[in-house]
């Protein structure tokens, strides 16, 4: 029997969705976030003198914000099936179990924890995936792949917030200034809204993947920008020179030159595709409500 026109359309998008295990996106998320953070970390690695330790680690920021990317579009393609307020659900999870698997990734003490840290995550958000569609039967195309890129994405994040705050992927070094201090709370709640926040708030019919990705791009530089702040002031605590400024004030610089073009491009986003825009004025005052 000859199946619908509307139905093949959705059997050849699941094939796509099965099948195809990197898109873009990821492809650029995966890559070059991990480059980002093995790019601040090697020379502190390595020993090299002639660049300060941590003064790199505003590039292991730019690769956070990659990484969030990735998971959001993630989340964005999985909550295309009617997940419904399983949107932020399946960001809490994503972050919930990246920072597991990220201490144990640094608790390793290897140059490769990093990317030790990102396939593991593949593995575990893979079987998670599965897990969910077989034991759930929430019977989702793509769940599997879907929640390990979500999952990846959320570890890399965390890994090079670790970075940016910290400047190193030192054990010792993450549990005083990332995991004792408080500033895990931080990651936890920053990031894990950085990668559902977007698609939440322009769900709808007319949700447009250029404008939620810009509002990704705002989202984590946000919170990339806090994260600067937080490295700072460690650094002000320990007592702050030149060479320990430097990545922290890069990191914000950096930070606040994406809030202002991503702000940018989003309000122009939603003014192409708004129907009409209101002021509406100033709040209401208690007498008015009464």
């Amino acid at each position: 029997m000859n199946q619908p026109a509307e139905r093949r359309e959705q059997t050849k998008e699941q094939k796509k969705e099965k099948f195809f295990l990197f898109e873009k996106t990821a492809i650029i998320g995966f890559f070059l976030s991990l480059v980002g953070i093995y790019t601040a970390i090697l020379p502190f690695e390595l020993g090299i003198s002639l660049i300060p330790a941590d003064s790199l680690s505003f590039i292991a920021g730019i690769g956070m914000i990659f990484s969030i990317i990735w998971a959001a579009d993630a989340v964005r393609k999985i909550s295309k099936y009617g997940l419904g307020t399983g949107v932020p659900s399946v960001g809490m999870f994503g972050i919930g179990t990246a920072i597991i698997v990220a201490l144990f990734a640094v608790f390793l003490n290897s140059v490769w924890n990093i990317l030790i840290g990102a396939v593991l995550s593949l593995i575990i958000g893979w079987i998670c995936g599965k897990l969910i569609n077989n034991i759930l039967k929430m019977n989702i195309p793509a769940m599997e792949k879907r929640i390990a890129e979500i999952t990846a994405g959320c570890t890399i994040a965390v890994l090079a917030s670790f970075v940016v705050v910290t400047g190193s992927a030192d054990i010792d070094l993450i549990h005083s200034g990332y995991v004792f201090s408080g500033v895990i709370a931080l990651g936890f709640i920053g990031i894990s809204v950085a990668v559902f926040h977007a698609y939440n708030a322009n769900l709808g019919p007319d949700e447009m993947p250029d404008r939620t990705k810009m509002l990704t791009i705002l989202d984590s530089s946000m919170i990339l920008m806090i994260f600067g702040i937080t490295a700072l002031f460690l650094r002000a605590a320990d007592g702050l020179t030149i060479q320990t400024a430097i990545g922290p004030i890069v990191t914000i610089f950096i930070s606040i030159v994406f809030i202002l073009i991503s702000y940018y491009k989003f309000w122009i986003y939603v003014k192409r595709d708004a129907w009409q825009i209101e002021s509406t004025g100033l709040l209401p005052s208690e007498e008015d409500l009464n």
